[in-house]
């Protein structure tokens, strides 16, 4: 949908009579899509007698439930934030083919933010490769992790349909396009001392949202929006808001949201299989090194160091190209042993 442009001296004339009176934010654009589907399923529940089909629709809610509940305390934060922001919740912008669905869109005077909100159970580590791993504990003794498509580069990719959007309809020229990833499970803890700087400054926690909204907007900016300005602007991206397309989901997001609830309900099972798993081939893996390190006459860390061990353990490589992978395999030792690790873990390795 183009954005639709006056005349210069027409523009001249409405800056020059804009004014700057908001300072509290408004909410332009409410999600009521997951709301009308949770309806829409719960309705459909109770007209059905088939078993499987209402256990799938209880699943669905439960997802779609717990997606809402992360948003819902990122909308709070951002409606008591004190700020002149407009808030567009649920966006969903197609263009060249592409689709976006974004949690958040916030306009400000200076720039528009991009949000991307994560309800995550588990602790999350974030490597030097800025890889993203959940890890679950059971006490203190690692239970579960897993690494899951970068959040990060998510709503970066949500941007870049999103500004090519708007640049080639000519609603901005010149207007930063920010994003953030919000995690907004207040007992996850965001490990992130091995990540790049461009990665830590996308990651917050729903309570420093706020003060990175601040933050950013004491920067100079090379737009300055008024108040009729910011209206146009809002205004236009909810207009250009497509509606979902019967239950169209993200099937990544589905997948992570299963495996939060899954963790919440305490699924104790694949939790002790996962770590009974994980601490055999530990103990097997340090044997081989053990071994290794004696009919060599060198130290443990020679064979390979603490490091290496906990990477074979988290990728658990089955190839020799899997295994270049790991930090400290290097040629020589891939030539030396390689094919013996391979067949350890091949060995370890059991469907959960």
């Amino acid at each position: 949908m183009e954005y639709k442009q006056v005349g210069f001296l027409k523009r001249v004339a409405k800056a020059l009579t804009d004014t700057e009176k908001l300072k509290t934010p408004i909410l332009v654009k409410e999600a009521t899509e997951s709301i009308q589907l949770i309806e829409q399923y719960k309705k459909e529940i109770a007209n059905t007698v088939d078993e499987k089909q209402s256990k799938s629709l209880h699943e669905k809610i439960k997802l779609l439930e717990l997606g809402l509940k992360g948003e819902n305390s990122v909308l709070f934060e951002l409606q008591n934030s004190f700020l002149p922001i407009h808030i567009l919740h649920d966006v969903r912008i197609a263009h060249n083919d592409l689709k976006a669905q974004i949690d958040f869109i916030v306009l400000t005077r200076k720039f528009i933010l991009v949000i991307e909100a994560k309800n995550y159970y588990g602790n999350i580590l974030i490597n030097e490769k800025d890889e993203f791993i959940r890890q679950v504990y059971k006490g203190n003794k690692l239970a579960f992790q897993e690494g899951f498509y970068s959040p990060v580069r998510q709503v970066e990719r949500q941007v870049e349909v999103f500004e090519s959007y708007m640049r080639d309809m000519g609603a901005v020229t010149r207007t930063p396009i920010k994003s953030v990833v919000v995690f907004t499970n207040n007992r996850t803890v965001i490990n992130t001392k091995k990540a790049s700087e461009h990665v830590k400054g996308k990651i917050l926690r729903v309570d420093g949202l706020v003060g990175y909204l601040k933050q950013e907007l004491e920067k100079s900016s090379p737009v300055h929006f008024m108040d009729n300005r910011m209206k146009e602007m809002s205004d236009y991206i909810k207009a250009s808001h497509f509606e979902l397309i019967d239950d169209e989901t993200d099937t990544v997001e589905m997948k992570l949201l299963e495996e939060t609830i899954s963790t919440q309900n305490e699924n104790i099972e694949r939790i002790i299989s996962v770590q009974t798993k994980n601490t055999d081939l530990e103990e097997v893996l340090k044997k081989f090194r053990m071994k290794k390190a004696t009919e060599q006459n060198v130290k443990l860390f020679h064979i390979f160091s603490n490091k290496t061990l906990e990477e074979l353990i988290l990728k658990q490589p089955c190839s020799l190209n899997d295994l270049k992978t790991v930090h400290g395999i290097g040629e020589m030792k891939i030539n030396a042993f390689g094919e013996e690790l391979i067949e350890i873990i091949k060995n370890h390795q059991q469907p959960l």
